[in-house]
């Protein structure tokens, strides 16, 4: 297959994601069908119910309120994916048509190119596995294992960690309706986590490919001067051959303009869904901790592997994204400057200044996101809710 016929195919399976919550990625006009109401009355059930009855159990005991409250990063970071689907869906869907188009013009440059996007795709297509099987393992146990335990032991435990006022869980009624409440912002939540992850991180990835696009047309401009170099050898005095300098030239300083005003276009479109992912996950950690550190809980423990497994995820292409920087950058050190012209140096030295201040992607504007940060959220994670652990709140 073509590298954009593999794109379009990986745009449309997001899209089919966004449909089955009423969210069409592709359409010119947003609409809200009964569909979409369902995933916006999601997070605020669990807002409104899991609130009130956080604040009841935090009057019994402050333990017991921190266990009711292990999925508010969960509410956070699920409700900013919301919004930044509802609120810029007509930017979003403008990056998934220039992702395509791209694909589309650069697959007919040569086999380098084509082998560049495909190497792009099969990276995305592998985090896509990754997200995909970690969030179908774990939202399938929180799903099934209050039935399990119900079958088997005769435990009753809720999937959301609050109780509907009103209905007992200890009658069946009561803890059949629970169970229905609770597996609607539930499957919502985690075919939402998915849809947002793979719309953030398929945006990240085509830097690290726009990268390798740009590393060949460097590559291609510096045989030229090397070529150009050469001849100086062997051509008689006076002759002058040109070998296309200038238009490779422009062709790499337009491809670097691009790079850099899609990067700064994806942090547009994507910082606070970014910011609210990595603190939500965060803030997740610590509460998830600091509630099995006193005592082992089930529902926690397995949200904890789902806050810590996204940090990471998202943590680890940022990482990846700063390489692509550095590899950007180095490339343009790297170009045989010395045979350019006077005017064409200047065009170069214009393009190393802005690959020399590339600007990161920062968290509220604090701290970049990359796997330092997460190791040090993780290390912080630890060590306060151990604190809060031996302090029994």
């Amino acid at each position: 297959m073509k590298p954009s016929q593999r794109m379009h195919g990986l745009v449309q399976h997001i899209n089919a994601v966004a449909q089955q919550l009423g969210l069409d990625m592709l359409t010119v006009k947003k609409e809200y069908i009964f569909r979409t109401w369902v995933t916006i009355s999601a997070p605020l059930t669990y807002a409104v119910f899991g609130v009130y009855w956080g604040f009841l159990e935090a009057r019994r005991h402050w333990l017991e309120g921190i266990k009711s409250s292990i999925m508010l990063g969960g509410l956070v970071s699920g409700s900013a994916k919301l919004l930044t689907i509802l609120l810029r869906h007509t930017p979003i869907r403008d990056l998934l048509h220039f992702i395509i188009k791209i694909c589309e013009d650069y697959e007919q440059r040569g086999v380098d190119f084509i082998h560049a996007l495909n190497f792009g795709i099969d990276r995305v297509y592998k985090i896509q596995r990754i997200i995909f099987v970690g969030y179908s393992i774990t939202f399938l146990i929180m799903l099934l294992m209050p039935l399990v335990l119900l079958f088997y032991k005769g435990i009753r435990i809720t999937v959301m960690p609050y109780e509907i006022p009103g209905l007992s869980i200890d009658s069946n009624i009561g803890y059949g309706l629970t169970y229905l409440q609770h597996t609607i912002p539930e499957v919502v939540g985690g075919i939402g986590f998915y849809l947002g992850d793979m719309l953030v991180l398929l945006a990240l990835n085509q830097i690290q490919t726009f990268a390798d696009i740009f590393q060949l047309k460097a590559t291609a401009l510096n045989d030229a001067l090397e070529r150009k170099e050469h001849s100086r050898y062997v051509c008689n005095v006076g002759e002058y051959k040109d070998f296309n300098i200038q238009a490779l030239l422009m062709d790499l300083i337009n491809w670097h303009q691009l790079f850099v005003d899609y990067c700064e276009l994806v942090e547009k479109i994507y910082d606070n869904l970014i910011a609210a992912q990595v603190f939500a996950a965060s803030v997740s950690i610590v509460i998830c901790l600091c509630v099995n550190l006193n005592e082992f809980d089930l529902i926690s423990a397995i949200f904890f592997l789902v806050s810590a497994y996204s940090m990471s995820v998202y943590c680890i292409v940022g990482t990846q994204i700063e390489f692509a920087y550095d590899q950007v950058y180095q490339t343009v050190s790297c170009l045989s400057w010395h045979e350019l012209s006077c005017e064409q140096r200047r065009l170069y030295m214009m393009m190393l200044q802005r690959a020399q201040n590339m600007k990161i992607i920062v968290l509220l504007g604090i701290t970049p996101l990359s796997l330092g940060t997460a190791l040090q959220a993780s290390e912080l994670d630890f060590c306060f809710g151990n604190q809060l652990a031996k302090n029994n709140i």
